[in-house]
């Protein structure tokens, strides 16, 4: 590495002084980032801490000024801030972030001021942060994020958030919303001629349908599923996975575990014990 290169950092460090000095504290967690990722390429993993803890200084002094006038926005700084404090080893203070961002959320429900702040993109990222501390709420906020995406016309990531929201319902074995939520996901894949992400929702919509005992609705969605494979000539496992769906739903259960078992090792674990589920549940309701 040349010495211009090594050196680098400490006019980024230079410039974060200066801003924090002014009172640019975005700026001055960009650069500060700058620095902190620097450092890690170096593995010197003691400024790489001390630096992500100065980002996040600088992340969560935005969130204190934005808290009163802009409370979802201030939640996305203390999010941040909360990353960066955990990245340099402060718990306490990332901690604080934490019961921040559990407070103003909570004060915005409240308030019934959720759908006035932010965009589906500021929603999305309030989802991801809740994900891993409570899918109820990172469902609710992917929710919102997915409704305001398809009101604001963007089709693409509004089919998206539908599909992840569909993967949080699933988690919390609530199987009727999840099928719903695919279903949307798929419709509107569908419509942004995406038809291999199409297809697979349907199936995904299908299997969640039969766990929520809609064997009528599961047939439909396998329909569809197989109907769009014809269509964009998807010949790869998709088109057997709707033929299961179909097959399950119908009540074929011999002829569906036939044709699973040849192909069951080629799917991921977490789906390939949804379908499992399926075959548990049809089982035990035909003895």
């Amino acid at each position: 590495m040349s010495e211009r290169r090594r050196d680098e950092h400490l006019e980024w460090v230079r410039m974060a002084e200066l801003a924090v000095e002014n009172k640019d504290y975005e700026r001055a967690a960009h650069l500060y980032k700058y620095v902190t990722v620097h450092f890690g390429l170096l593995n010197d993993t003691e400024n790489m801490r001390k630096f992500s803890v100065k980002a996040g200084e600088c992340y969560f002094n935005i969130g204190r000024d934005l808290q009163d006038r802009d409370p979802l926005k201030a939640i996305q700084f203390y999010i941040k801030a909360s990353r960066c404090f955990r990245e340099g080893g402060e718990r306490g203070r990332a901690d604080k972030c934490d019961d921040l961002i559990e407070n103003l959320y909570e004060s915005i429900l409240r308030n019934g001021k959720m759908d006035s702040y932010g965009d589906a993109y500021s929603l999305k990222d309030f989802g991801d942060y809740f994900v891993s501390r409570s899918i109820e709420k990172a469902a609710e906020c992917y929710r919102r994020a997915a409704e305001k995406a398809l009101k604001d016309g963007k089709m693409r990531l509004s089919g998206s958030l539908y599909g992840i929201l569909g993967e949080c319902y699933s988690k919390l074995d609530r199987y009727e919303a999840a099928a719903e939520s695919y279903a949307k996901s798929a419709s509107i894949c569908y419509e942004c001629r995406e038809f291999f992400e199409s297809a697979w929702r349907y199936c995904l919509s299908g299997f969640h349908f039969i766990l929520a005992g809609k064997m009528d609705l599961a047939s439909a969605m396998a329909a569809r599923a197989e109907s769009i494979c014809r269509e964009d000539q998807i010949n790869v496992i998709l088109n057997s996975l709707a033929a299961v769906c179909r097959l399950l739903s119908q009540g074929s259960l011999h002829e569906a575990k036939s044709l699973w078992d040849r192909f069951r090792w080629k799917f991921k674990k977490n789906y390939a014990e949804m379908v499992d589920l399926c075959f548990q549940r049809l089982n035990s309701k035909a003895k």
